[in-house]
This record gives structure tokens, C-alpha cells and sequence, in this order.
């Protein structure tokens, strides 16, 4: 227990935090978005993205082993087929340019020539089991993979590039180079690991994590392992080596007193985005930048003559040249000077360089979009299904300018059709091409008030793959069969053109539905009996999803309303209504089939994984439910509908949005991976995203597998290998995380901008939050999250309950928990801090003993 005296006036180290957001919560919605339109950015444009960086290489075959750091370039291999660029590494410690994996070119299979590795045990050659995959990749394959880590593990020592290529018969100096190239990508994803002495090892037999460094802003930090599973803490003086978002390799070196496995950096794999935000300091005749990202623990110095005549206080854009090390911080140079003062026309333009998010269009990128005919073609149209008499429409958000999907459904013997039409962005979108290449750098389209970072040009993304009202589009349609039970029992795919009947919104449809508005029924006019047939097959999955146990936790999107200088004129929650969870039911559905049919046909897909709570969490819910004499099973025999049962269950108690609010917070976060791992919140065995192509690569990988396995085609004949799934999945995860925590800062900005025009003001909240140094509250109406110091509690000492997020006066026997509901008063907000301060108002009726 922590014991604070109230009448220390600093914050001590207070951090402002938003509510808890679920990390599978844009998976409940499938995919839907009521997003903004693509507009031009306020302010100046952001700096350029990074230049590219000098590649580490790997020594000729004559020449002796050598540290990576010091190796040069092999000349690449010929191959048949376009390479795979998990073969070509970036830079070792450096954060370099993505490029999408390439993909294969179709041609005719050739007969495997299987390359053979040596069995530790009998000293006999063996086959390797993915040779027919390599022959189809390169003209001359080497082993694969599987093979080299199979290999190595039966050898039971670390070897050098030399030995293991003169154990696997590489005798050519093409193929060493191979060699020496996959060795470099084994590394890089943190497959293998090597020594100082150039002898190369099996990262997992040496008890080696790959993961992301996720730093705190008081010095510490933990490894996020990238196979899932338990955090390892780093501390302090491992943190030195790193910053926040560095990818890296450790060891397991001990366990705390809070029972926490420790680690340790063995070695970084790959540096995190060298751009950041900050603001100028100069000390003892330095120049440094503090960042404005508090996890970015350490400052950096300003090479001399790098810091474009900023001055001190000013806002700038810095990149690091020189990453940390044990006994020096990072080094750097300015990119751009911002401004004097953060004002909210620059919130935007700061987001984007902070997190470093692509948003400048390569030349060949928009070549490329400027030729795609404008208009569907009679030759694009041929071998497709003919939708355009079918009444499929659109429903989104009244700001949304981009559409993915088209939905229809009507009565058939047995129950409902159901046909979801998604853009067919595959088709424009070819792989490796230059759009493909920067769609997969971008991995998703980014959203802020007001403005989108896109993932394609918009002449596509708003334009010709967008399933805009009355106008010819191609797509990929989900033709799906529901029972009255809400089960799928029939579904295919197949490419179709279509002709949207109409463009809806949600609230003209639940208008039309909820409240049978005559004005919102006529504008929808002789589409109303489609609409209704939509209702009534939602109403039908809505049961099932109540049958399988999926957790439904109600949630509300803040939105703005900017003026044009980006100020914030209005600021508002608006709820989820039927016609919300009508389209998101819709294509929840579309997304299982799609998860189901690949992985049938074991076709390389990448899939949307929620994973149980992780057992620290769930154990500190079980403690917390004790209080209030509430029960759940046992971490390893926990279910969906155990979770979906007690908040059930509690709905009518007073304490109903606290327990809710702790249930939320011991989820797990989703993330892509190669396997399918299904998803926990949903309750579904199988999940996958289809259904968003124009905003999110993974839905276009999605969609290329379809159309690979619609065309008869094999796995081992697939554009992508398992491995370059595994390393998309990573990246697309890591682009999706970086996404968020952009949207984020943005929205918190714009919410400390709000109240800097209500401070004095008065508002009804609920604590959202419960810490050692005070109360986060949200409040009621704008969900603005700001703090209550402790201070500003009635003077008394107050002892800390984590477990059960209380916090207890000690002479007065004030007690603090999360769900309480108070009333606040603004006493300060600040834009550049992200901070909002609140105090308690009318203190007597706060002062309730509850016990």
C-alpha cells in the first residue's frame, strides 16, 4: 500500500491516460469505419519519410567470416521468379524503408529437385521437406528455411556461414551468396542468432525472445515476446540500450519479487522509426531534443551545425542518426522546425511525423493509379458474375467517402440470403507492383478529425474501387446462406460486377427501422423491403451470436467538428444504434467464411487472432471479482460466454460499470498471424479480415488468396510463402499498433484543445481510473478523460488498492473506486502537455463511506 499526504502540492510524475481501449473492439465492428473523407492536411505537409539506408551485408565466399556490421553486399542469385524481399534483409539496427514481400509470377510447376541437409544423427543426407516450395521460388533453390533451423538444432553447436554452406553441398558461389542472404533474413525476424565469432545458432534452443520493446516514461520497460505469451521487464539499465518500439532479442535472466520475469537485450533486430517530435533544449552549451513521446525516455543531442537554426523552446522534427547505447544516448540531426507554439492546425502534422507514418506518394505509385481506366471495362467485366440488378446497397457514416462493402440479403426456404460485396481492390492492386509496394508500407489507412493518411491514391480509394452509388464497380462477393438461427450454412465467393443501389447512412436507416420515421422511409423508398429483410437476418445472427457466448461491451466513438483554421468547434459521443450492429453482423459473418474457406485449403493467409486473457490480468480479475462475491472458472477453463455471462448477470447492480470497465481491461489485444488462432471475444473458431481492402493491406492478402484458391490454384503455387505471411503479419500488426497510438494522440490533443475553452466549467463523470496519485474521470457526455489529483481529494492520507482499484482514506474512511459516479470542475487543460486536471466539486457529497 502506497501512502500519499494530500498537502504535497507537485503531481508527482502524473500521466494523463484515456480510457481503456480494447484491442480487439475494431474487430467486433468488422471492419467498419465511420471515418472521414480524404481532405488536405492542416498546416504545412510533414517531412518526407527517412532516406534509405546503407544495407549490412555478408562477406564474399573466399573471404573469412565476418561481424555483420562490417560484411558487404553478395551480388544476388538469378531467379526464375520475382523474389521474395524477405530474402533481401534491411539494415541491422536500423529502421529501413518496408517493401512489401514479392510475389511469384505464375508459371508452370516444375519437378522438386529436393536439396538435401545432413541427419546430426546418422550422418546420412535428408530431404528437405519444402523443396518443391523453393524449386517453384528460385531457379536455383537452396535449402529452405525449416531446413537450415532443422539443421542447425541437430547439430547442436553454433557454425559458421562456411561450414553450414559445406555441409549442404553450396559449393557455388551463387548459392553461397543465397545463403549468405537467408542467413541475413533468418536474423533479422529473429529466427537465428550469431556470435561475435560469425557461428550462427537457433535463437529458440538458446531460450532467445524476439519482441518489441514497449518503454514506460519512468525508465523501465518490457519486451512484448512477437509469439504472444507473457511480458518480460527490462529494466532501467537495459532500457538505456533501446528506446520504445526498438524489435529485439532476449533472454529470460530471473524472476522479480512481484513474481514478473526479467530480461535482458541480446541484441536489437531492428530499430524503431528514427522521426520524432519534440522540443528544443539547450544545456550547457548542447542542443537537445526532449521528445514529446514520454515513453521516449532519453533526449537527444543535436549533432553540431544539425539543428537548422532552431531555437530553444521551438518545435521540431527530429531524426536519430546514432541509436543509443549502453553508455551514450541517441544522436541526431532536425528535419524541420514546427513552430514556436503547438497550436491545433499543427496536431495532425505533428502525429504524422511524431510516429512517422508514410504520406507522400512515390512518383511511380501515382503513374501507376493515373493509368487505371476511370470506368469499368467490358473486358474487366467478362467471366464475372452480373450483381447489377441486385439491390445492394451502402451504410456508413455521413462523413465516410470511401466504400468497401455492399450489402443485400432476402427470404429463401430455410431462411436468408445473404450476399456481402466487397471491393475488388486485388484487381488494381497487382503484386509487386509500385501502388502494392507503398499500400504495404502503409499497411492501413490512418484516420483523424477532419483527415485521412490513405493506404491507396484516392483516385482508387474514392474513385474506381470505392462501390460509390449508380455507377459499375468490381468486387468479391461472400453468397451466404443463413438459417432463422443465424448460422451460415452455405457460402461462396466469387468476382461480380455490381451496381450500388444507393448510398445509406446509420442514422437514416435506423430512423427508418428503429423509429419508422415516414420522412427516412420515403427517401429510402422501394429499397424499404430490402432494408427490412436486412433487419430481420440481423436479429437471426444477433441470437447466434448470444448462443456461442460472444462478449459484447458497449462503447461510443467521440467525434469532432473542426472549424477550417482546425479548431474544435464541437465535441460529442455518438452511441452505436441497430443499423450499426446490422452492417458489423454482416460482416462479422463475411470474415468467418472467409477465415474458414483459406484455411480448408491451407492456403498462406493472414488471420485476426484474439487471444484469451493473459493469465496476469485474468488473475488479478478473479481478485477483484471476490469483493463483490462474484465468480469466474479458472484461467485455463475460461470461455466467451463466461465473461458475457457475468456481465449479464450484473447489469441491474450499481456497480455495473465498474466491474465492466475491469472485465475490459483483462482482454487480451488481436493481432494478425499466419495460423488461425480464431478469436476470443467473438467466440469464433476461425477470423479473418475481407472485408476493408481500400483501408487495410491484410484484406487485400485476404482477398488474393480467394482469388488464388477460386482459380484452383495449390498452396505450394501461392504468391506467398508460410515465412513471408509470418514477417507480413508482424509488420502489418506493428503498422496497425502505430495507427492506433496515432488516432490516439490526435484525438487526446483535440480534446485538451476542447477543454482549454471550458476551463472553470462543471461536469457529471465517472472514475474511469484509479491510481496511487489520484482519479482519471471520464466525463459523462464528451468522454474526455482528465486527472483529480490527489491533492485536490479531501486532506487526508490515501492507501492505494491495485487489485481492487481503490483508493481509501485512512482518517476519514473516504473510498475512491472505478465506476464511482462525481462531479468535476475544469482547472486546467494543455495542449502541449495532453493534460487535463480536474478537481471534485461539492465535497460533502463525496464524502460517502462506502464499505
Amino acid at each position: 500500500m502506497k501512502k500519499t499526504r494530500t498537502t504535497t502540492p507537485p503531481r508527482a510524475g502524473a500521466k494523463k491516460s484515456s480510457a481503456a481501449r480494447p484491442g480487439w473492439m475494431p474487430d467486433a465492428a468488422a471492419s467498419k469505419r465511420d471515418k472521414p473523407a480524404v481532405a488536405p492536411s492542416p498546416g504545412a505537409a510533414a517531412p518526407k519519410p527517412a532516406a534509405l539506408r546503407k544495407m549490412a551485408a555478408i562477406a564474399a565466399a573466399a573471404a573469412p567470416a565476418k561481424s555483420r556490421k562490417a560484411a558487404v553486399d553478395e551480388a544476388p542469385r538469378t531467379r526464375k521468379r520475382a523474389a521474395i524481399s524477405e530474402e533481401t534483409p534491411a539494415p541491422r539496427n536500423t529502421k529501413a524503408p518496408v517493401a512489401a514481400p514479392r510475389a511469384r509470377s505464375a508459371a508452370p510447376e516444375a519437378p522438386a529437385r529436393p536439396r538435401k541437409g545432413i541427419n546430426a544423427a546418422t550422418g546420412a543426407l535428408s530431404p528437405d521437406p519444402h523443396a518443391e516450395r523453393e524449386q517453384q521460388r528460385y531457379e536455383h533453390p537452396i535449402p529452405s528455411r525449416e531446413a537450415i533451423l532443422a539443421f542447425l538444432t541437430e547439430q547442436g553447436q553454433l557454425m559458421n556461414a562456411e561450414a553450414i554452406a559445406k555441409a549442404l553441398s553450396l559449393t557455388h558461389e551463387r548459392d553461397f551468396g543465397a545463403l549468405t542472404k537467408r542467413l541475413a533474413a533468418m536474423l533479422r525476424d529473429g529466427q537465428l542468432i550469431q556470435n561475435r565469432r560469425g557461428g550462427y545458432g537457433v535463437a529458440q534452443k538458446l531460450d532467445l525472445v524476439p519482441g518489441v520493446v514497449l518503454a514506460n516514461p519512468d525508465g523501465y520497460g518490457f519486451l512484448k515476446p512477437d509469439a504472444g505469451g507473457e511480458d518480460l521487464y527490462l529494466s532501467p539499465y537495459e532500457m538505456r540500450k533501446v528506446l520504445h518500439g526498438d524489435r529485439v532479442l532476449g533472454s529470460i535472466v530471473g524472476v522479480d519479487r512481484r513474481g514478473r520475469r526479467q530480461g535482458a537485450i541480446v541484441e536489437v533486430l531492428e530499430r524503431r522509426s528514427p522521426r520524432l517530435v519534440g522540443r528544443i533544449v539547450e544545456q550547457d552549451g548542447l542542443v537537445l531534443v526532449s521528445p514529446d513521446d514520454r515513453r521516449l525516455h532519453q533526449d537527444i543531442l543535436i549533432a553540431p551545425g544539425k539543428d537548422l537554426g532552431a531555437r530553444s523552446g521551438q518545435i521540431v522534427v527530429a531524426e536519430i542518426t546514432e541509436p543509443p547505447g549502453l553508455h551514450r544516448g541517441p544522436i541526431g540531426r532536425v528535419v524541420a522546425v514546427l513552430g514556436e507554439r503547438l497550436t491545433p492546425s499543427l496536431i495532425v502534422e505533428m502525429a504524422i511525423a511524431s510516429h512517422d507514418i508514410p504520406h507522400d506518394w512515390p512518383d511511380a505509385a501515382l503513374r501507376e493509379a493515373t493509368e487505371v481506366e476511370p470506368e469499368v471495362t467490358a473486358a474487366e467485366i467478362a467471366g464475372r458474375k452480373d450483381l447489377r440488378g441486385l439491390p445492394l446497397v451502402t451504410i456508413d457514416g455521413e462523413d465516410a467517402r470511401d466504400f468497401d462493402d455492399a450489402v443485400f440479403a432476402e427470404p429463401v426456404p430455410g431462411g436468408f440470403r445473404l450476399v456481402v460485396a466487397i471491393a475488388d481492390v486485388s484487381h488494381y492492386v497487382q503484386p509487386d507492383s509500385a501502388l502494392d509496394k507503398e499500400a504495404y508500407k502503409r499497411a492501413t489507412s490512418v484516420y483523424f478529425p477532419g483527415f485521412v493518411v490513405p493506404m491507396l491514391p484516392e483516385t482508387l480509394s474514392n474513385g474506381i474501387c470505392s462501390l460509390n452509388p449508380k455507377v459499375e464497380r468490381l468486387c468479391m462477393v461472400c453468397d451466404m446462406q443463413v438459417d432463422h438461427d443465424g448460422e451460415v450454412t452455405k457460402s461462396k465467393f466469387y468476382p461480380a460486377v455490381m451496381r450500388s443501389h444507393a448510398r445509406l447512412t446509420y442514422s437514416q436507416v435506423w430512423r427508418a427501422l428503429g423509429e419508422k420515421d415516414a420522412e427516412a422511409r420515403a427517401q429510402i423508398g422501394s429499397l424499404m423491403p430490402h432494408i427490412e429483410y436486412l433487419y430481420q437476418l440481423y436479429k437471426a445472427l444477433a441470437k447466434a451470436r448470444k448462443k456461442r457466448g460472444a462478449i459484447d461491451f458497449e462503447s461510443a466513438e467521440v467525434k469532432f467538428r473542426l472549424a477550417p483554421s482546425g479548431e474544435v468547434v464541437q465535441l460529442g459521443a455518438e452511441p452505436r444504434n441497430d443499423a450499426h450492429k446490422l452492417i458489423e453482423e454482416c460482416m462479422i459473418a463475411a470474415n468467418v467464411q472467409a477465415a474458414r474457406f483459406l484455411h480448408k485449403l491451407h492456403i498462406p493467409a493472414l488471420y485476426r487472432v484474439h487471444e484469451s486473457p493473459p493469465e496476469g490480468k485474468y488473475q488479478d480479475l478473479l481478485e477483484f471479482l471476490k469483493d463483490f462475491s462474484l465468480k469466474m472458472p479458472p484461467a485455463a477453463e475460461v470461455e466467451p460466454a463466461d465473461f458475457a455471462g457475468l456481465i449479464k448477470k450484473i447489469q441491474k447492480r450499481p456497480d455495473a460499470s465498474l466491474i465492466e470497465s475491469v472485465l475490459l481491461r483483462s482482454q487480451s489485444l488481436a493481432a494478425y498471424q499466419p495460423d488461425c488462432g480464431g478469436h476470443f471475444g467473438l467466440a469464433l473458431d476461425a477470423y479473418a479480415h475481407f472485408t476493408s481492402p481500400i483501408r487495410r493491406y491484410p484484406d487485400l492478402l485476404v482477398h488474393r488468396a480467394i482469388r488464388h484458391a477460386l482459380a484452383k490454384g495449390k498452396p505450394a503455387s501461392y504468391l506467398y510463402s508460410p515465412a513471408a505471411m509470418a514477417s507480413m503479419a508482424v509488420h502489418c500488426s506493428s503498422c496497425g499498433r502505430r495507427a492506433e497510438e496515432a488516432e490516439r494522440d490526435v484525438d487526446e490533443r483535440y480534446k485538451c484543445a476542447w477543454m482549454e475553452k471550458h476551463v472553470g466549467s462543471e461536469f457529471d463523470g465517472i472514475v474511469s481510473g484509479v491510481t496511487s496519485f489520484g482519479l482519471f474521470v471520464e466525463l459523462t457526455d464528451s468522454k474526455v478523460t482528465g486527472l483529480v489529483h490527489i491533492t485536490q481529494l479531501p486532506n487526508d492520507y490515501y492507501h492505494f488498492d491495485p487489485i481492487r482499484h481503490l483508493l481509501t482514506g485512512e482518517r476519514r474512511g473516504l473510498k475512491f473506486r472505478l465506476g464511482d459516479a462525481v462531479r468535476i470542475q475544469v482547472l486546467r487543460a494543455s495542449l502541449e502537455d495532453r493534460k487535463i486536471d480536474f478537481r471534485l466539486v461539492a465535497e460533502e457529497t463525496q464524502e460517502k463511506k462506502r464499505r
